[in-house]
């Protein structure tokens, strides 16, 4: 997809038809398939000028944002039950916090029947350039592969790149982590950035930043620490938009089974592109596309709640009225299961957290506790009304 976008753009261009946002969304792209000469094999020189122009000049003139103080963190708030939704539990030590009215034994509560399904884990596939695989989960500590002038290290659940010599005059080597269902896994790229990869995503980058920009493209969720560097934005590429940024915190959740792309930030500052539409974010805006508009104007929610778009990093499911297919989607990505709906489901909206650090029954019993019926089989969840 990002690859026929690239050449739709491209066609625009030759058209005279691209807009201010569009010629800095080519550029990014550019910037991204500059090692890829099945792709830039199709610019003649001028093109091939003006889009290193375009990320020389215009996009770092354009990339001159406010520096912000970081949003303040709210008082925790402590939710009320809605329609008789999920409770909200607290999960330490073995013991719960909480007894539903009638519920009988505690612990009968959270049985552990031999069908349940354990939370999701450290799991990832790395791609290298060449194309050989690695299942980092599998995979030892400490120095995993070489990419040019970059060591790749593992550790529990992180990968580093440590660039140990200058990227310049070293062909650019492309890499991709991909979390399956059920996996999660942090990256520090060569820059220092942090990247949190939620289930079901994938990031691709270089492994050495040497072009202008440094590039990533996303599916899926994922939370960023930019490093800040003035003289190289950071840019991340989702399908349908461009977040620019120099340094800052903020999350993209960017999944296609969702109904729009959230960019919430946190701090600093970024710029999001979307067509022919731009949008500048605050700490505390989220900016939605697809969702509080149409699938190409940009959205921009105010007082985002923050939390709620953050908590899976901090190992919580976090719902603010939310209908029960949007948190089964965030269940049967982190269980590894698929879900089915027999029977028309009650449209009424939920509001809690619950830990992700318990098993699938233990999860959906408190759902039951609302009115949800359930029956597990294998990795197939059963929704009746």
């Amino acid at each position: 997809m990002e690859k026929k976008q690239f050449l739709d753009l491209l066609k625009k261009h030759r058209l005279g038809e691209t807009s201010e946002q569009e010629e800095a969304y080519l550029a990014a792209y550019y910037d991204l398939f500059e090692g890829r000469p099945d792709v830039t094999e199709v610019l003649d020189l001028d093109e091939t000028d003006f889009l290193k122009n375009q990320i020389r000049d215009g996009l770092k003139e354009k990339m001159a944002l406010p520096q912000q103080k970081p949003v303040a963190k709210t008082k925790k708030l402590y939710y009320r039950l809605i329609a008789a939704a999920i409770v909200v539990v607290a999960f330490s030590a073995a013991l719960l916090n909480f007894t539903p009215k009638g519920s009988g034994n505690l612990f009968s509560l959270f049985r552990h029947p031999q069908n349940d399904i354990e939370p999701g884990s450290n799991k990832a596939i790395l791609t290298l350039a060449n194309g050989k695989k690695i299942i980092l989960n599998n995979a030892a500590n400490g120095f995993l592969a070489q990419q040019g002038g970059t060591q790749i290290i593992n550790t529990a659940g992180q990968l580093i790149y440590n660039a140990v010599q200058s990227a310049g005059g070293i062909d650019t080597a492309y890499n991709t982590i991909t979390t399956p269902r059920g996996g999660q896994y942090v990256v520090i790229l060569p820059d220092s950035s942090k990247v949190y990869l939620d289930a079901a995503s994938s990031l691709h980058f270089p492994a050495a930043f040497a072009g202008k920009l440094r590039t990533v493209m996303l599916t899926g969720e994922a939370y960023f620490e930019v490093a800040h560097n003035k003289d190289k934005p950071f840019h991340v590429i989702t399908k349908g938009q461009v977040v620019e940024v120099l340094g800052t915190h903020f999350n993209i959740n960017a999944y296609d089974d969702e109904k729009a792309i959230k960019t919430t930030l946190l701090q600093g500052s970024v710029r999001v592109l979307a067509g022919g539409d731009m949008a500048l974010l605050t700490p505390g805006e989220q900016s939605q596309l697809g969702g509080l508009a149409n699938n190409k104007s940009i959205g921009i929610v105010k007082n985002a709640n923050t939390e709620e778009a953050v908590a899976w990093k901090n190992g919580l499911f976090q719902f603010e009225n939310a209908d029960l297919k949007t948190i089964m989607r965030q269940f049967a990505r982190w269980y590894n299961v698929d879900v089915e709906y027999n029977g028309e489901i009650n449209e009424r909206l939920f509001s809690g957290e619950i830990h992700r650090n318990l098993t699938l029954q233990q999860s959906l019993e408190l759902l039951n506790y609302a009115n949800v019926n359930f029956n597990i089989n294998g990795r197939k969840i059963s929704i009746t009304p």
